[in-house]
């Protein structure tokens, strides 16, 4: 794709380029991989072969420098349940959709460290104690890769929105982030 990023092309120009050739080499040696290069096209295909597809429900990819996310819809999903966020955002059923082992995928994190992290923001708690109870040593490493995605998954919220280099900034769980603890 080189440097572009995927939501700004046509997924079917989208040529095949492997990040990792080492791993892309093992991974078709062990039948892991059908055939590089087909995997957006053929999560596209898929999906529009089900028999209850619809357009607007069709899969949407996204990429950074330092992530790719491919956002697959329940072709069940039902727009009553359609709600907006703590953030602002339109959160498309989030109760039904988002689990606590997608967060845990999300963050590479197992389903207990979720539960411990999610358990922990209960209360407004500021991101150095939360950063420690994790375990996790690096402050701008822990705010990128956790409490940066928390926040746009609508998982959690700042107390001070306002103010988000605050030296008294807490983060707390929204109310989708305490569904996801039920």
């Amino acid at each position: 794709m080189s440097g572009q990023k995927v939501q700004d092309l046509d997924i079917e120009e989208v040529s095949s380029d492997r990040r990792n050739p080492i791993l892309a080499d093992v991974m078709a040696q062990l039948d892991y991989m059908e055939k590089r290069g087909s995997g957006l096209k053929r999560i596209c295909n898929e999906t529009r072969s089900l028999e209850s597809y619809k357009e607007d429900r069709k899969p949407k990819f996204k990429s950074s420098s330092s992530h790719f996310i491919t956002t697959i819809y329940s072709m069940e999903y039902d727009p009553a349940v359609t709600k907006q966020s703590s953030s602002g955002n339109q959160v498309e059923g989030l109760s039904n959709v988002l689990s606590r082992d997608q967060v845990g995928t999300k963050l590479r994190l197992s389903r207990d460290q979720v539960e411990y992290l999610l358990t922990s923001m209960k209360q407004a708690s500021p991101a150095a104690e939360i950063r420690k109870l994790m375990g996790m040593t690096n402050a701008s490493k822990f705010k990128k890769h956790y409490l940066d995605t928390l926040l746009e998954m609508g998982v959690i919220k700042m107390t001070q929105p306002d103010s988000p280099n605050s030296p008294t900034q807490r983060y707390v769980l929204t109310e989708e982030g305490r569904k996801l603890l039920e």
